[in-house]
């Protein structure tokens, strides 16, 4: 398991803005080329990301869609020799409930172990990123947390983000 953390050098505010998207205040998902599409149209999402977003409903999970109302971004499928599934960019809003970024990772978490069950536990390696707002410098500075290992450690992740264990 590696947990990788740097400073995310994108101000996502200006940068949703600059796309022609809503601005992310709490949960969201960014698109994978979140940072360099040139413009609304090139932005991509994961191949799981209407699935995470279907779980994240049923468990109450509230999450602040960047696209507008009518847009739909496609979604890309990633082959990895390293991982089994890679998943999307997470992004948590500077005013997020810690109890809701843990159900949101449990519910990811539980979902890879079913979905990956069928193979070896060493096989079972996966990736997420997550981009959290900081609440210093008027939510303009944000950290990046790069996850990859098997699905169970992602709840491990809780420690990482908010510098505590649960």
């Amino acid at each position: 398991m590696q947990i990788k953390v740097s400073k995310y050098n994108i101000n996502v505010k200006e940068r949703a803005l600059e796309l022609g998207c809503n601005v992310p205040t709490g949960l969201a998902i960014l698109p994978r080329n979140f940072e360099t599409a040139k413009s609304k149209d090139d932005l991509v999402y994961e191949a799981d990301v209407a699935t995470i977003r279907k779980l994240w409903r049923d468990a109450e999970v509230e999450e602040t869609k960047i696209e507008k109302e009518g847009d739909e971004f496609p979604y890309i499928i990633e082959q990895s020799f390293e991982c089994s599934w890679v998943g999307p960019t997470i992004f948590l809003g500077v005013q997020l409930s810690p109890y809701l970024v843990t159900v949101a990772l449990n519910v990811i978490s539980n979902y890879l172990t079913d979905f990956l069950k069928g193979l070896p536990k060493s096989k079972q390696n996966v990736q997420l990123h997550v981009v959290k707002q900081s609440a210093r410098g008027e939510g303009r500075d944000y950290t990046e947390i790069d996850y990859t290992g098997p699905p169970d450690g992602i709840k491990e992740l809780y420690e990482t983000i908010f510098g505590s264990k649960l």
